[in-house]
């Protein structure tokens, strides 16, 4: 990911049309068209190989090699088999952004067999170029005049950034967007993406201060791990809503593999975009209707909403739009009910929905808004309206808009009908109140909001500490490690229950054996009730659902308590497997005692492995009675307790939980401890491709696993999340004192603790750290600087246990923020003020500042207040170049890491300096 050179493509000095000419139905002359009347003030140039002076007025040329100079954008609107030498020739002469407009490549073929356009992204990477493309609408920045596409109108200016990948799907949004008034700050499409992707694009808006919100609309993500490190720092500063078309396996424009245990690749959108922070929507309708909410209605302090409407009717469709979304209505107080009974029928049903009768007035509006504001019960309110002959709806509007003035609420409005309200809805417009025209769009943009707000929580929630990340695991990678030198490529059943085991995930004692006598000979010592599962090679897989529409099969039979029928029930396990699996290599039998777990509700869990994705973690329902894959939510790892509860309260599953356990919290407690065991397995042990626990039951001491299997891949499979680098752990004995401490990367469990460092500090090292006298810090910034991207930042804590035993104690941190580019990382560093003369800023420093050279970082730089002695002291000692910056007036410090080695940065590090 690279924010390399986009300044040059948002915010061009000069541009060259290549390929333009005067014909009607050129493309390039479309182009240039627009480019002039959308007012572009830049230089302009055209490059067509036929010998014209101009095209339009504008100068033209006939190669790219007699340009008089260099622009810092071209646009490429030439044949399919001509793309990738212009664009050589353009790296070659300076250029440094291209849109290539050109459609086709994808389908059009080199004489290698390999499609045109990938030639592009090779003759991109040989001279250094950006490429957006190709196959894209182009790019419009309104507020700079720039409109550089084929499109057939405009867009205004305002604050929205919108990156989408089909040209004829921003067609329709710039005029949906320009019939509902919405501006843009950045418009434009990815096409083919070969150079510029997603994820550079959100690099730049994310730091974007003319950018209030991102729009995505998204076909495909060609690097998950890229597109999801970007997109989770965007969206802890603004919005992000997107629409990820393709939902069925018949509309996928780009197809995969799926991983096994999975019949469609969309739930993995769903929870890859939920993880980072972003709202999904189904449709671009809904992508601006929860534009509409999230920009114009603040934070939700409750997730219920109170209605009112001048009628029964638009009451009634909006409640029952809110229940089938899950939400709820507010309940209100008895205070609220006896003041809006005084000012209503006394056939008034005093609930909510409040009905304010057909002749409602605008009086009578604003004086409930009024009531309902006083009430700590609700926080959202839905006003309606249709349109009567007793009253106006803009002087309705008008009230409505008055009386949300100065409240508390949130307020949004839906004025019924399309003649006679227009002018209402402008008011509202005008005033900053969403506007719907219809209750279930009305609704429906609310839940967004709430839904939004739910992921957004998720990714500051300060999670249960559970997963011991410091436990030596060594014995159980060498198990897998034995199975893959050998050619194995799963875990036998006994192997895969030592393995979980060995993790802590209880499980039921097993007896193996090798035929039918070995099970009678079990039998006769138990003297009890048996279940027998046949095992063979394929059932050492996990994942083995058959289609709803085949006979299942049955590998256990449960509960024998005769010889005659333990040797019918192994006859007709055999007939089972060697009807399902005549190509599988027969294991034996695995016998359990019967009640050795409750039975009733059955989970089935476990691991498996996306080509695009990586791990997953899944989690459903088990049972023979059940299709498990109508059930079956995915999460992706690392887990906490926090997102381990989230993935299971998504399946249906929890509902039976709750409503039938016998200790539906300690029973959900223990499911959601086994999701994150299973994260933690997979990041041990990146072989494992596979492993599924079906089903997962539940005893007097918590959630037990029956039938475990796993399989193994060559090829190690990485988290698209960095999970916690344990590597980075480091021992320290100080000097002074002789005290151990142990500096490691923060943990998003360490926010009780990081919050204590902080409140027990001097007001003065609060300032020198945060540049301000600071009392009181939340929850939600202390989680802020504990849950990481361990790819974009890295936060080095030191700790060491408590001197009165209870815990740990942070003694000292130090961050560093960096870059898109991994050009620059900017530094923060506080110690425990009792820890001052001890050395352990200078160790803190010095492990951050070797990790950042490590990673390939150019330069540390960092502001000191000028009385900050201490800190001025430890980076001269540590070699940083200190300046005085008089515009701050802060201290400045640099300290070059690496040596920049491409012009490009020696540039860009330059214009920081200056």
């Amino acid at each position: 990911m690279s924010t390399r050179y986009l300044e040059s493509l948002f915010n061009p000095a000069s541009i060259a049309v290549i390929g333009a000419s005067e014909r009607a139905d050129n493309l390039g002359g479309m182009v240039l068209r627009n480019l002039m009347g959308g007012g572009y003030p830049g230089r302009l140039l055209v490059v067509n190989q036929n010998d014209y002076d101009n095209v339009h007025g504008v100068p033209c040329v006939k190669k790219v090699s007699k340009m008089e100079f260099s622009p810092d954008l071209a646009i490429i609107c030439t044949p399919p088999d001509t793309v990738a030498k212009t664009i050589k020739r353009l790296g070659e002469a300076g250029v440094r952004t291209a849109i290539v407009m050109t459609g086709g490549m994808s389908r059009t073929h080199s004489k290698t067999g390999q499609p045109l356009m990938y030639s592009v992204r090779e003759a991109a990477r040989e001279t250094g170029i950006r490429v957006l493309g190709p196959n894209t609408i182009g790019l419009m920045v309104p507020a700079r005049s720039l409109n550089a596409t084929y499109a057939h109108m405009g867009a205004i200016p305002g604050r929205v950034a919108f990156v989408g990948q089909s040209g004829t799907i921003a067609s329709s949004v710039i005029d949906w967007a320009f019939a509902r008034g919405v501006g843009f700050s950045y418009f434009l499409t990815l096409g083919d993406g070969m150079d510029i992707d997603h994820d550079d694009l959100i690099d730049y808006l994310a730091q974007d201060t003319q950018t209030r919100a991102i729009l995505l609309h998204i076909e495909n993500i060609p690097n998950a791990r890229r597109f999801m490190s970007a997109v989770r720092v965007a969206s802890r500063t603004k919005p992000v809503i997107a629409v990820k078309s393709g939902r069925v396996p018949e509309s996928e424009w780009f197809p995969h593999d799926l991983p096994d245990g999975l019949k469609r690749s969309d739930p993995i959108y769903d929870a890859m975009l939920q993880r980072a922070g972003v709202l999904r929507v189904d449709g671009l309708g809904q992508m601006f209707d929860a534009l509409e909410t999230l920009t114009r209605m603040r934070p939700l302090r409750r997730e219920t909403l109170a209605i009112m409407a001048n009628g029964v009717g638009p009451g009634v469709l909006a409640v029952d739009r809110l229940a089938d979304l899950g939400g709820e209505l507010a309940e209100l107080s008895k205070s609220s009910i006896e003041n809006l009974a005084e000012l209503l029928p006394p056939y008034w049903t005093r609930k909510n929905p409040i009905d304010l009768n057909y002749d409602a007035s605008p009086e009578l509006y604003g004086q409930a808004i009024k009531i309902l504001a006083k009430d700590p019960e609700v926080a959202n309110v839905l006003v309606m309206y249709a349109p009567s002959l007793t009253e106006d709806s803009l002087q309705i509007a008008d009230a409505v808009v008055q009386a949300s003035k100065g409240t508390r609420l949130n307020v949004f409005t839906c004025w019924l009908g399309q003649s006679t309200v227009m002018d209402a809805r402008e008011e509202f417009y005008r005033a900053g109140l969403p506007s719907f025209f219809n209750p279930e769009k009305a609704v429906m943009a609310f839940m967004q909001h709430v839904r939004h707000q739910r992921v957004q929580r998720l990714l500051t929630e300060t999670p249960e500490s559970f997963t011991d990340h410091f436990a030596d695991r060594t014995h159980t990678r060498h198990v897998v490690n034995r199975a893959l030198r050998a050619g194995r490529y799963h875990l036998s059943n006994r192997e895969a229950r030592d393995l979980v085991r060995d993790y802590g995930i209880s499980t039921i004692e097993t007896m193996y054996c090798d035929d039918m006598e070995e099970v009678l000979e079990v039998f006769a010592v138990e003297r009890r009730p048996i279940d027998i599962t046949i095992i063979h090679e394929q059932a050492c897989h996990p994942f083995l659902d058959l289609s709803p529409t085949q006979r299942r099969y049955k590998g256990t039979v449960q509960k024998l308590n005769s010889e005659a029928a333990i040797m019918d029930s192994c006859r007709y396990l055999m007939e089972e497997y060697k009807s399902h699996f005549p190509e599988s290599g027969f294991l034996g039998f695995a016998v359990q005692r019967s009640y050795q777990h409750v039975g009733g509700i059955e989970f089935s869990v476990g691991i498996t492995r996306d080509a695009l994705f990586g791990p997953l973690v899944v989690c459903g329902a088990a049972g023979a009675q059940i299709n498990v894959m109508t059930d079956r939510q995915i999460a992706l790892p690392p887990l906490n307790m926090v997102l381990a509860r989230e993935l299971l309260r998504r399946t249906y599953m929890y509902k039976l939980l709750k409503e039938h356990s016998l200790k539906p919290e300690e029973d959900i407690r223990a499911v959601s401890e086994t999701l994150v065991t299973l994260s933690q397995i997979v990041i041990d042990i990146p072989e494992i491709k596979g492993l599924e626990i079906s089903p997962l039951l539940f005893n007097e001491q918590g959630a037990v696993a029956v039938n475990i299997a796993i399989n193994l891949a060559d090829k190690p499979g990485r988290p698209i999340i960095q999970p916690y680098p344990r590597e980075l752990e480091e021992w320290i004995v100080l000097p002074k004192s002789g005290r151990r401490v142990i500096i490691r990367p923060v943990l998003a469990e360490d926010e009780p603790a990081h919050r204590a460092f902080h409140e027990l500090q001097s007001p003065e090292s609060i300032r020198y750290r945060f540049f301000q006298y600071r009392k009181h810090f939340s929850r939600e910034d202390v989680a802020q600087m504990v849950q990481i991207d361990y790819d974009r930042e890295m936060v080095f804590i030191a700790n060491a246990p408590r001197e009165d035993g209870e815990g740990e104690e942070t003694l000292g941190t130090v961050r560093t923020w960096t870059d898109a580019d991994n050009l620059q990382c900017e530094f923060a560093v506080m110690v425990h003020d009792k820890m001052k003369g001890e050395g352990l800023g200078v160790a803190l420093m010095q492990k951050m500042i070797d990790y950042c050279r490590a990673r390939g970082t150019v330069e540390m730089v960092g502001n000191v207040l000028p009385d900050n002695r201490p800190m001025l002291q430890l980076a001269e000692h540590l070699g940083f170049e200190i300046k005085f910056n008089t515009e701050e007036e802060v201290m400045d410090l640099r300290l070059v890491l690496n040596e920049p080695e491409k012009d490009w940065q020696r540039e860009r590090l330059g214009k920081i300096a200056h």
